[in-house]
């Protein structure tokens, strides 16, 4: 099994008054890192927006699961 080490890294935008963005690394498999950055290509996105993109759709079905509590503020 080979695994392909994926850094999401993103900037600070402490400047507007957001909380700044952090850093996450994802441990995966090669084929997966592979499907997504296709997903990406074809959605014309980086591999980082394309993961960041899917996150953010997850969590938001979640909170309207009911299954995590809203976010709170700007950070949506």
């Amino acid at each position: 099994m080979l695994f392909n080490v994926f850094n999401i890294k993103t900037h600070n935008r402490a400047y507007d008054g957001d909380m700044g963005k952090v850093t996450v690394t994802l441990y995966m498999e090669e084929e997966d890192k592979e499907a997504l950055q296709l997903l990406a290509d074809a959605e014309e996105r980086s591999l980082s927006q394309m993961a960041v993109l899917i996150v953010k759709r997850a969590i938001k079905k979640a909170q309207d699961e009911g299954k995590i509590p809203p976010t709170q503020g700007k950070g949506k």
